[in-house]
């Protein structure tokens, strides 16, 4: 079966940046700004989507829960308006990173969708709806009843995806204790500094490195040759964080562990925290460390960490913060990262990057997400 959990495309990533635009642009040229936004959701300017551009308008000012009632009567009054509603909806509960709790941002679709869908239950775009969704979720017995109610074969390429989304998560087996994953870009000075910190700082011993590399200079490879690492992937170009898709997909421990490419230093047995929090607390999904300041990487100056508005804990006898979490040092339990269906019709851009994907998703499957606190994690800037 392909290891790689994500079907080619953006997955609704142009709709959230044209939803952006559009709210920017709206004060000051709301012709060109309500042209630009119809042309990108193929809305054709009839009165139900003077409804969807002032749902828009709500969705920019926050006001997520009246946004999404008026989605959901525009979809169930008109079924032709419903793949541009769920283009709305999804840009919400993919990427959105404000305006409810994060598990109800990853959630914010269910309801509206089973309305809609019991509506109007043979509707290709509603089951086409469904299906990406429930895929991007998490939620294979869901998305089988779906399939098996459309009786499609249409959706052909969908069946083939959860069938294997499926095996991965009944055949996968630990391979070892820890995958420690990174990429690197243009800075082989950093990656060979950071890799070396990570050796010395590691406490477990049955582990992997594993390390996707976005660029083609000499040096970055020499650094790889010189220094201890197991699998070195090479993207086709920059194709810049989106290639976490494949590195993630290659890790075979039990923990996975990704770290950014230019660390300063990382607390001594780092690895063990991490794993012991994840350990103690089953209802942890992603782990990371809080860094307790960066270095800048042109002068050495030092910069302050941004303040933490976490909800304070101990886990593991280690204080904790229950909230967001940085990805320069995050960990958390491979068989979580394959129940969610990876980073499966979600794209990793700046506009989300990996960790508010991870976060957002095992949310829905129960499980909080937070940081170690005081422990030395440095981190480098402006490298």
């Amino acid at each position: 079966m392909n290891e790689l959990p994500t079907p080619p495309g953006n997955h609704q990533l142009e709709h959230v940046l044209a939803l952006t635009e559009y709210a920017r642009r709206h004060g000051e040229d709301p012709l060109a700004a309500r042209a630009a936004v119809c042309r990108v959701f193929g809305l054709d300017g009839d009165l139900n989507d003077e409804l969807l551009l002032y749902a828009m308008l709500l969705l920019s000012a926050q006001r997520l829960p009246q946004a999404r009632e008026v989605l959901t009567q525009v979809a169930l009054g008109d079924p032709s308006k419903i793949a541009a509603v769920y283009a709305i909806l999804a840009s919400v509960f993919k990427y959105f990173n404000a305006g409810l709790p994060i598990a109800e941002l990853a959630g914010f679709a269910i309801d509206p969708m089973l309305q809609i869908y019991q509506a109007h239950p043979q509707d290709p775009a509603a089951v086409a709806a469904m299906l990406d969704m429930l895929l991007y979720l998490g939620l294979p017995k869901e998305c089988d009843q779906v399939l098996a109610q459309s009786g499609s074969p249409r959706y052909a390429a969908e069946a083939a995806e959860l069938a294997a989304y499926r095996w991965r998560l009944e055949h996968y087996r630990d391979e070892c204790r820890l995958s420690v994953v990174l990429l690197t870009y243009r800075r082989p000075a950093l990656l060979r500094h950071t890799l070396r910190a990570l050796r010395a700082a590691l406490v477990e011993t049955d582990v992997e490195v594993i390390v996707g590399v976005n660029d083609d200079l000499l040096e970055t490879r020499q650094v790889l040759q010189e220094e201890p690492v197991d699998r070195v992937l090479f993207g086709a170009g920059n194709i810049g964080i989106e290639f976490y898709k494949q590195v993630f997909a290659e890790a075979r421990g039990e923990f996975i562990i990704e770290i950014d490419d230019d660390i300063v230093g990382f607390p001594a047995g780092f690895d063990r925290q991490l794993i012991d929090c994840l350990n103690a607390r089953p209802d942890l999904g992603l782990v990371g460390h809080w860094p307790i300041g960066f270095v800048d990487a042109q002068n050495g100056a030092s910069i302050e960490p941004a303040p933490s508005f976490h909800v304070k804990d101990l886990v593991a006898g280690l204080p904790f913060g229950f909230g967001p979490v940085a990805g320069a040092c995050a960990g958390l339990r491979r068989h979580d990262f394959l129940a969610i269906n990876g980073f499966a019709r979600g794209t990793l851009s700046h506009v989300s990057g990996e960790e508010p994907q991870m976060i957002r998703k095992l949310a829905l499957h129960g499980k909080l997400s937070g940081v170690i606190f005081d422990q030395g994690l440095q981190v480098y800037q402006n490298g």
